[in-house]
């Protein structure tokens, strides 16, 4: 059985946390750095949704993937089912949310509705029965439920069935369950379990889709016998859709049914495909069927999986799991609990959820605090290089007489002019370059922003005289969700991604330059170690920040102009504008809704975001200049003119100057063995 998901992650951070310590003790980095890369490690959260119909068996799923234990409950009724977070915590316990005494008095105005005055609308229906079964569930408390509104309670975890069982106590009130669990490998996880997906209660579906917008990766669990049936097409092509999520992936679970059955897996899988497949030629989201269409569902048992996790003592002392564990021994014809995990193929699923995160989160997760410590190393040893340089061009210095000083005033001289001149270019290459940029993302986001607006058009037009538009809103917003939420910001980060192959592409073009510069009028000098060493830190510099940096904005009017064009998309929401929804309004209701189609169109301007590229250009000029001209060529010319006036002092400076050589060997010599430790 292979290692735990999350406890191999877990290693990986404590390995790191390990590296930061070490290079404070090296002294790579001071204390505050080291503080701020182990808080990123620990404070950095990783979220996995995982959604999917009542009864698919995400509760056996969780229980095996995060606990490896019967921990979780079975699931409950769609009506009362809440939003779980399973965490780390010191103690096993949980954190109950309630219901707000507004939300609660908009179930009890919902529970006083007659289901006849709903009829035929299955959205407006669903919720009126919600709200009466919440209500209903409520005399559970006695009736007078108002002290546990808008708070929240902690219980021991043995109770977690009082908030999220079908029969418990608190289940009426409860909106969402916190599960703290003293496993290490839950540190900086949190698996949200989201049973009212699909869900009638309006603020429990807001609760889950802000989780959702901030997953790394979201399972959606199908059950074999009916996989994904029009319940499981809603869950993914409109709330999936709604919550922006780009990053998907889909297991097929109680796959031992159907195999059991004769069905082969690949069949329960192309099954699947084609089901798909014919939901995407419906669905009109190009980027949703694009991240669709990548997906390879995964069969998977996870009864299976928790039956080879448990101590066999359990599972011999509960019917439901011995009679299970019979069953799937007989069906695939295995006697071992290793044999029972292979079948059960969590380990499949596992994997696809590791290299999904991988490519999405480690990278900045893990791959950017070891990629900092192990810069702060190679600066150090880079800057001893840089002062051995320095020391040997002092040792020649000392040692030449005043007319090959003079001679080396002068080509250092000329040095610096040339070097102010190559960077003057560089910053008008840079310029050039970020215009490029600007007027094609400008251009490019809004075409896509025009693209968007003509399919909201072309739906509004389509809405037939005596349709109620109410119906056509969730596919207008869901519409306007995926170009805020996905389409836009994926361009800024191609945007970025260009920008920065731009940058490194010029610096590196003006660094070779720079470098024959150094060749020419300083051959005593190690060019290749210094231009190597600004090489590096300049790249470190731009992957750090972001391209498009509010920091580096012109005027304080653009500050946040960015977080400004997100909230102007969201308050376009087709759902907040007032309808008529009659007949006789009908043209009014079409002007209306053209009207905040025109606003969308009209206002959308990124240009003052996008300019916030060239505060970019400040940044490595500065850095650049002081790099050449200020912390080298300056400092030279002055130890030149030094050495010229100190003639009387020149033996104690060379003495000096080559016992600080052997010593700085030493520091170089001590580095590379600390580095080579930290392999």
């Amino acid at each position: 059985m292979e290692q735990n998901f999350f406890e191999e992650l877990q290693q990986k951070k404590l390995r790191l946390i390990e590296m930061a310590n070490k290079a404070a003790k090296f002294g790579w980095i001071d204390a505050a750095r080291k503080d701020e890369i182990v808080n990123k490690i620990n404070n950095d959260v990783l979220t996995i949704g995982v959604i999917g119909q009542m009864k698919c068996g995400k509760s056996t799923f969780l229980n095996s993937f995060v606990f490896e234990d019967d921990i979780l409950p079975s699931a409950t009724t769609p009506m009362t089912a809440a939003l779980s977070v399973i965490t780390f915590g010191e103690q096993k316990k949980i954190v109950a949310e309630f219901y707000t005494p507004d939300e609660w008095e908009e179930q009890k105005i919902q529970a006083k509705r007659s289901l006849d005055e709903v009829k035929g609308n299955s959205l407006e229906e669903s919720k009126v029965k919600a709200a009466k079964e919440l209500v209903e569930r409520s005399n559970k408390l006695g009736g007078n439920i108002s002290p546990y509104l808008g708070k929240t309670q902690e219980d021991s975890l043995e109770n977690l069935i009082e908030y999220v069982g079908a029969d418990g106590k608190y289940v009426s009130i409860t909106k969402s369950v916190k599960i703290y669990y003293p496993k290490e490998y839950l540190k900086g996880v949190e698996v949200v379990d989201t049973p009212g997906f699909n869900d009638p209660i309006v603020s429990r579906e807001e609760r889950t889709k802000e989780f959702l917008n901030k997953a790394d990766v979201v399972l959606l669990m199908l059950y074999a016998g009916r996989p994904f049936d029009a319940t499981d097409r809603d869950i993914l092509f409109k709330n999936v859709r709604q919550c922006g999520i780009g990053k998907v992936i889909i297991g097929i679970n109680k796959y031992d049914i159907p195999y059991g059955n004769g069905e082969t897996e690949s069949q329960i899988v192309d099954y699947v495909k084609e089901e798909l497949t014919r939901a995407c030629r419906e669905c009109d989201d190009d980027t949703l069927v694009e991240i669709i269409r990548q997906v390879e569902p995964i069969t998977l048992s996870a009864e299976m999986a928790l039956l080879s996790e448990l101590p066999m003592s359990k599972v011999s002392a509960k019917e439901e799991y011995s009679s299970a564990w019979n069953r799937h021994c007989d069906n695939f014809s295995i006697s071992s609990q290793k044999e029972m995990f292979e079948w059960s193929h969590l380990n499949h699923l596992t994997k696809a959820v590791k290299e999904v995160i991988t490519k999405e989160k480690i990278e900045i997760l893990l791959a950017k605090p070891m990629n900092a410590i192990m810069a702060a190393g190679n600066k150090k040893k880079s800057d001893i290089e840089t002062e051995l340089s320095k020391l040997q061009m002092l040792i020649s210095d000392l040692e030449k007489p005043d007319d090959e000083l003079d001679e080396k005033l002068e080509q250092l001289s000329k040095a610096s002019r040339r070097l102010n001149k190559k960077i003057d270019g560089l910053g008008d290459d840079l310029d050039m370059q970020f215009r490029d940029i600007v007027r094609k993302g400008r251009n490019e986001m809004e075409d896509l922003v025009d693209k968007t607006c003509r399919e909201l058009d072309s739906e509004i037009d389509g809405l037939g005289l005596f349709k109620d538009p109410n119906t056509i809103i969730p596919k207008l917003d869901g519409k306007l969700q995926t170009l805020q939420t996905r389409t836009l910001k994926h361009h800024v980060e191609d945007l970025a991604m260009q920008a920065k192959s731009s940058i490194n592409r010029e610096v590196s073009e003006f660094l070779n330059e720079a470098e024959d510069i150094l060749m020419k009028y300083l051959p005593e000098m190690d060019s290749q170690a210094f231009i190597k060493k600004i090489k590096r830190e300049i790249e470190i510099e731009i992957e750090d920040k972001n391209v498009f940096s509010f920091d580096a904005s012109p005027t304080e009017d653009d500050y946040g102009f960015w977080d400004g064009v997100y909230d102007f998309l969201r308050g376009a929401s087709f759902g907040a504008i007032d309808l008529l929804a009659n007949a006789f309004g009908h043209e009014e209701n079409i002007r209306h809704m053209h009207e905040v189609v025109n606003e969308i169109r009209a206002g959308f301007d990124p240009e003052p975001y996008l300019n916030t590229i060239y505060g970019q250009k400040d940044a490595i000029i500065k850095k650049v200049k002081a790099s050449f001209i200020s912390e080298l060529l300056e400092p030279l010319q002055k130890q030149v003119e030094e050495v010229k006036a100190d003639k009387s002092g020149k033996e104690k400076k060379l003495k000096d100057a080559q016992a600080k050589i052997e010593q700085l060997k030493k520091e170089k010599e001590t580095i590379e063995k600390q580095m080579e430790s930290m392999k």
